[in-house]
């Protein structure tokens, strides 16, 4: 079964090894260990309002208070807030010594203002000032380390870096993350009939559809790509293709020639040295499929990175590649691997095949009682692209029966597709990607 083929190559995978990374750069990577806060957040007792910092215990109906100076975020409070006395601060600023409250300028007037409030963006401090209500001690006062004390616990290691991670991160004084960074993956579409970018489409030639389907999952997958092809079916230029990613691929994915026909070189690396299995797999659409290890990492002794070879139908492909460098891109990220999976409700029959899992191709809509409804959209053919735009998800079906209409199927949500649906016209679905589906780092070049 798949699954079991798959764990021969993720049991003997770790991470990739932890670097230190610009915070500005760690975003959609997985920490690499634990990160508890180097510094008080905030860092000093602050005005949350711009208004007037002033001892509570000296307000009174209708008392004067003397303003003795300002301050502005950035400054250093250097006027001291005596019995009667109040300063007039901005938000972010720090509060002045002798202060324990803060009197929005609203709350203020001066003694000739009658009911105005006190002109707050005057260059010009009043010279007095009177406060309306009452005042609490703390009232509008950030006090340093209320929302982190130095050592408390920011994200735990294995966490995925999003943008909040980033500012408290920043605001707990961290300036490098330790990460696992961003996986190299090779995409090699393989054929003599494949035609590359530019090329003519002349006699029984076609486009490289997989090549660059396959990158863009890789990226979607969070991984930073090398594309190489096509890469004609002789032996040669195959092992020169892999010859030229040594030390540069964390884990190389072809396209084409894994039948194990005459033609077809993928299926035949084992021979040449590489532990890579030819397998016929109990999966439809991706039966055949090789899978193993090519030495061509850099040491001593060399060293051996995880292979995959696809199917060359563009959708088999690409259900291969979720179903297994899915799971391996993130498992080199430090994620768990594990896919997104929704329990939906079959709109119509989905297929079956005996002795198979069959990964059916659907669309999900959200009903107006919030379930889901998954209906097929391509059938069962391993060929034929455009119903990959039309698919939110991958139904899991494995019985040689089928799923029949009305009945629950899970489906694994792939994020194929910018133009996901819901019911409503064409509204997105928001049903999430894998968490591993984030964008990678920029592409390398590989010319062949």
């Amino acid at each position: 079964m798949p699954e079991a083929a798959l764990d021969r190559v993720l049991s003997r995978l770790t991470p990739l090894s932890p670097v230190d990374l610009p915070i500005d750069e760690a975003l959609d990577h997985v920490l690499a260990e634990a990160l508890d806060a180097a510094t008080p957040v905030p860092l000093f007792d602050n005005a949350a309002m711009d208004g007037y910092a002033l001892r509570a215990a000296d307000v009174h109906p209708g008392r004067r208070l003397r303003v003795v100076g300002e301050v502005r975020a950035g400054q250093v409070a250097q006027d001291p807030v005596g019995e009667g006395r109040a300063v007039r601060v901005m938000t972010g600023a720090p509060i002045p010594p002798g202060a324990d409250a803060v009197v929005p300028w609203e709350r203020t007037r001066t003694p000739a203002s009658g009911d105005r409030p006190v002109d707050h963006l005057a260059d010009e401090l009043p010279a007095w000032v009177v406060v309306d209500g009452d005042v609490d001690p703390g009232r509008h006062v950030r006090r340093a380390g209320e929302d982190l004390e130095p050592g408390d616990p920011v994200a735990a290691a294995g966490v995925l870096v999003g943008p909040a991670e980033v500012a408290l991160a920043c605001a707990g004084g961290h300036h490098t993350l330790r990460v696992v960074p961003t996986p190299v993956v090779a995409v090699l579409s393989t054929g003599d009939e494949v035609a590359g970018r530019g090329e003519q489409l002349a006699g029984p030639r076609v486009p490289d559809v997989d090549g660059p389907a396959l990158a863009a999952l890789a990226r979607r997958h969070g991984a930073t790509v090398l594309r190489v092809g096509p890469v004609p079916d002789e032996p040669d230029a195959l092992a020169a293709a892999l010859d030229e990613l040594a030390g540069r691929a964390d884990l190389v994915v072809t396209s084409g020639g894994a039948s194990g026909g005459a033609a077809d070189l993928v299926a035949r690396l084992g021979r040449s040295g590489h532990p890579v299995e030819a397998l016929s797999l109990a999966m439809k659409p991706g039966k055949p499929l090789c899978l193993g290890w090519l030495d061509i990492a850099p040491g001593p002794g060399g060293g051996r990175v995880p292979f995959i070879g696809l199917p060359g139908n563009p959708v088999a492909a690409m259900v291969a590649f979720e179903v297994f460098a899915g799971p391996v891109i993130a498992r080199l990220r430090g994620l768990d691997g594990s896919s997104r999976v929704l329990e939906a409700v079959a709109t119509e029959p989905l297929p079956g095949a005996e002795g198979k899992v069959s990964y059916v191709r659907v669309r999900l809509e959200r009903r107006p009682d919030g379930t889901l409804a998954a209906g097929p959209t391509g059938g069962d053919r391993p060929h034929g692209p455009r119903s990959l735009v039309a698919t939110d998800g991958l139904a899991v079906v494995d019985s040689a029966g089928g799923v029949a209409a009305g009945e629950p199927v899970l489906v694994r949500v792939t994020g194929w597709s910018g133009t996901s649906r819901a019911a409503g016209g064409g509204r997105p679905l928001h049903v999430g990607e894998p968490s591993s589906a984030r964008p990678g780092g920029p592409d390398l070049p590989c010319e062949h």
